[in-house]
């Protein structure tokens, strides 16, 4: 008996889900490891095989027509299950052996992760954990990649509305604080917003959703902030509030693993952060469920 869709090419259908996720030849052309001609080529292959238009060609890029936005949907789904299945072959499904490869902030990492992470090990040594440190943005872009198969982030909730296949799971709960190395500066001797916004002030960048919390706390008070330093990440924030550059904003968590940091008592809330493992459900293999079992029962 003939298969249905006996002329389907599935390598076109591959070129097609990559650059509709990364709307550009190039990214595509990179990431496929294909020259940009050939990228055209297959589109205008499959094009012709279906009739139809996929791409809208603009000065600005390219963008998806209403038809291939709905092929898109379908098209995911399957690149999504054989993807599964390649890793569920390759790991086996008695997790005698496999591999985990899972996105997180270098702080997490380092402040948060060691001992489910330890934990896991310990009950899986089988299983081989690759942990790639970037900030969030970067992550979700290798997550839709399919090169990380889970992400351990601060904060999810603008990705996940973005995103209806994806799931969160809190695994912690920190408190933010402002900070500042009590050996290398004299104590500000501050209680409030107030007065604290007329001293050295290192925030993060304007960018970050910790900044704009936290500015919104100011603004609460009818007050502005005006930093003597922003930085991008909590790295870069605590060697700075180390070396006694002025007073830091970071997690309480980080603050406290450092005996020469000294937290401020402010009698406002400052905002908290939640740390939270993000999937795809449709894209677990047995090896990142059970990890995501792991560390959601620890105690």
């Amino acid at each position: 008996m003939a298969l249905p869709c006996n002329n389907l090419n599935l390598n076109l259908y591959r070129v097609f889900y990559v650059v509709a996720k990364t709307k550009s030849f190039s990214e595509s052309s990179r990431t496929l490891h294909i020259s940009q001609p050939a990228i055209s080529k297959h589109i205008q292959n499959l094009e012709y095989e279906l009739n139809t238009l996929l791409f809208y060609r603009t000065n600005r890029g390219i963008d998806l027509t209403p038809e291939a936005k709905a092929l898109f949907n379908y098209v995911e789904k399957a690149y999504n299950f054989l993807m599964l299945g390649e890793k569920e072959l390759q790991e086996g499904k008695e997790l005698m052996k496999g591999k985990i490869s899972i996105g997180v902030p270098t702080f997490i990492s380092i402040y948060y992760l060691s001992d489910y992470v330890k934990k896991f090990m310990q009950e899986h040594p089988n299983i081989v954990i690759k942990m790639t440190n970037r900030e969030n943005d970067a992550l979700f872009d290798l997550f839709y990649q399919h090169t990380l198969d889970l992400l351990i982030i601060p904060g999810s909730s603008s990705y996940i509305k973005a995103n209806k296949d994806l799931k969160a799971i809190e695994i912690a709960r920190d408190k933010y604080c402002f900070v500042y190395n009590k050996e290398k500066m004299e104590n500000p001797n501050v209680s409030n917003l107030e007065e604290l916004s007329a001293k050295p002030l290192l925030l993060p960048v304007k960018t970050t959703d910790q900044r704009k919390q936290i500015e919104e706390c100011f603004s609460r008070k009818g007050l502005t902030t005006d930093p003597i330093m922003e930085l991008e990440n909590h790295e870069m924030m605590l060697n700075y509030v180390k070396a006694g550059m002025g007073i830091g904003y970071m997690l309480e968590s980080v603050a406290k693993t450092e005996p020469s940091l000294q937290i401020i008592d402010l009698v406002e809330e400052l905002p908290h952060e939640s740390i939270t493992i993000v999937y795809n459900e449709t894209t677990l293999t047995n090896s990142s469920k059970e990890f995501i079992n792991v560390i959601t029962h620890i105690e």
